[in-house]
């Protein structure tokens, strides 16, 4: 079958679809589109390494690369080609699906071995796959820009809906925030992100992971307009911090394990700081205030452990809790709530150290145990209620009775 040159395909082009002009018009072999699925950098699925994908690693299923960079912009529009047919339609529509919505209208032209026009029909992508097509011609898909409101599998998508709301003839509600009045916001979106993930709901954390998305380009969005930064200002020093944060896989250094990792990216990040011109005189420094107090107290342990300030081993933290505990019970027996409280903090504080030397997340692991009392207290609950009892009636042996039964 005799090749058409670049000319020919374009001139054929302007006659299936009736475009006025391809100046502005990606052209790609569908050959090559979808070679561009695997971009460089990223490993291919079962190569070996020292370091298992994600996936893998926690017994999911088989690692697949992302498709990044999309090889399309879909805001403008595109024509796809190819000389032996059929082609792939379906690992063709399946890679357009992740950027084009399933109703979006593509034509498709064949051409026979002059470059000529022979057959034009469009259809709904989603169901370009049913399509028969000649075995022996060549092919013509046009894709029509889509609509940037259209775009919602981006994060330009996005980007253009929250400076349409902040933007002249925006919302009258969105225009009057300011970053301290949606600051309660941004903390309410990451604690329903964490609730979701409590839940191990993953439609609700696609949802909620896309509300905390909506906060971050708002701040972003008003910083642009207010002169500060810009979200690609957002994207590029996360990035460019993410790189440089794992010189063990973006550079040439070598780790043996994860605890070199967290000791290499502290010595990372106080370079960082130096270069700024600051730097952190204590090692408890860059906790943030607004943390929870079980975390905060984790996230403090562990600094100072990292400085050096320890235990040499486990028993050592058992008996330090056993301590806490007696000297609890010491100033409860005494009376005095001031002491008792200083004390109950010592014994929390020690128990998040215990957690660190578990390996285990202590915010984790009481949100878990916060879960469970609520599911086994809303069960109580509902089994006096069947008795027709109300809960406060119940004598204690009848509530630990069942209070077994919703452990169960």
């Amino acid at each position: 079958m005799p090749t058409l040159s670049l000319g020919c395909l374009l001139d054929a082009a302007t006659v299936a679809f009736r475009l006025e002009t391809t100046a502005e018009v990606q052209l790609w072999a569908a050959e090559r589109l979808l070679a561009a699925v695997r971009p460089a950098g990223l490993p291919a699925p079962g190569t070996v390494g020292l370091v298992a994908a994600y996936a893998e690693t926690q017994n999911l299923g088989t690692y697949t690369p992302p498709v990044v960079p999309f090889p399309l912009v879909p805001t403008a529009p595109a024509l796809i080609w190819w000389a032996t047919a059929p082609t792939d339609l379906a690992a063709l529509v399946t890679l357009l699906a992740l950027r084009y919505p399933p109703t979006h209208p593509v034509t498709l032209a064949t051409l026979d071995q002059a470059g000529l026009v022979v057959t034009t029909a469009t259809h709904a992508l989603a169901t370009l796959t049913a399509v028969q097509l000649p075995a022996a011609a060549y092919g013509l898909l046009h894709l029509p820009a889509l609509p940037i409101d259209l775009d919602r599998h981006s994060a330009e998508g996005l980007a253009w809906v929250l400076a349409r709301l902040l933007g002249p003839g925006g919302c009258p509600w969105d225009v009057r925030q300011t970053h301290q009045s949606l600051r309660a916001n941004l903390l309410e979106e990451v604690y329903e992100v964490l609730e979701a993930l409590d839940a191990g709901d993953m439609h609700a954390l696609s949802e909620e992971l896309g509300d905390l998305l909506i906060a971050i380009f708002s701040h972003s969005e008003m910083a642009r307009q207010a002169g500060h930064f810009t979200l690609g200002t957002v994207l590029a020093q996360t990035t460019g911090k993410l790189i440089g944060r794992h010189p063990h896989v973006f550079g040439a250094v070598t780790v043996d394990d994860t605890g070199q990792v967290l000791h290499n990216w502290e010595q990372i990040k106080a370079a960082e700081l130096a270069a700024k011109g600051r730097a952190r005189p204590s090692a408890l420094d860059g906790v943030p205030p607004g943390l929870p107090a079980l975390a905060a107290a984790q996230k403090l342990g562990k600094k100072a452990a990292r400085a050096g300030f320890n235990w040499t081993e486990l028993p050592q933290v058992w008996a330090k809790l056993r301590e806490e505990l007696d000297e609890l019970a010491e100033a409860a027996a005494v009376g005095d709530p001031r002491h008792t409280a200083e004390e109950l903090g010592d014994t929390l504080f020690v128990l998040t150290r215990l957690a660190d030397w578990l390996h285990l997340d202590a915010e984790m692991a009481l949100r878990d145990a916060n879960h469970k009392f609520r599911r086994r207290f809303t069960h109580v609950e509902a089994a006096a209620a069947a008795q027709g009892r109300p809960l406060h009636t119940l004598p204690l042996a009848e509530l630990l009775a069942l209070w077994t039964a919703a452990k169960g």
